[in-house]
Order: C-alpha cells, then structure tokens, then sequence
C-alpha cells in the first residue's frame, strides 16, 4: 500500500506541476511577448536613428555641393571680368592708325584711368 500512496502523491505532484508548468508557461509567453515588443521597439528606434543619420549626411552633402557651386559660379564671374578686362585693354593696345603707329590718345586715356584708381585706393 505504500507504494499506492507515493503513486498517489506523484501523481497528484505531477498533476500539480503541470497546471504550474501551464501556468508558469503563460507567464513566460507574457515575458517572451513584452521582451519580443522591447527588441521590436529597439529595432524601430536603430531604423529610425539610422534614418536620421542618412538624412543627416544627405542634407550635409547637400549643403557642400551647394558651397561647391557657389564657389564654381564665384570664379566663372572672376574669369569673365578678368577676360573682359584683357579684351579692353586688348583693344585699346590693338588701336593703329592709317600708317601702322599706335594711337596714343587711347594709351593716354588708360593709363589716367589707372592713375585714378590707384589714387582712389591708395
């Protein structure tokens, strides 16, 4: 009969560990639940930083290439004045007269203009 209680009693114990494994199973599927929300929230917050970062970087290269064609046009209009500036004075140089001799008023009148300029500055 001994051995018909303790089989009882196990029986009983394994009857009653397998409603608390049931229940212990619940509460870890509820642990397992709100740990699987936590990485899915941190996962959506690593998508969102890294998003924020290529944002970042595009508004930055953005910004630098806006530089860059600020500095190209800002040469181009230094380029265009110092060609046009060399053609005018290119011309005035080019200046003959009917017999091949250099017109001298035109020199004369370039060289008052850098006299003033340079009195003007200095």
């Amino acid at each position: 009969m001994v051995n018909n209680k303790n089989s009882r009693v196990k029986v009983k114990q394994k009857s009653q560990m397998k409603t608390k494994s049931k229940h212990i199973s619940y509460k870890n599927r509820l642990e397992d639940h709100a740990q699987f929300n936590i990485e899915q929230q941190n996962k959506n917050r690593k998508f969102q930083k890294i998003e924020e970062q290529k944002v970042l970087r595009s508004q930055k290269a953005l910004e630098i290439a806006e530089g860059r064609a600020k500095e190209r046009a800002e040469k181009e209009r230094r380029i265009e004045a110092s060609k046009k500036k060399r053609l005018e004075r290119t011309k005035i140089f080019s200046k003959r007269t009917r017999n091949g001799q250099p017109l001298m008023k035109d020199r004369m009148q370039l060289l008052l203009k850098q006299i003033q300029e340079m009195k003007n500055y200095g």
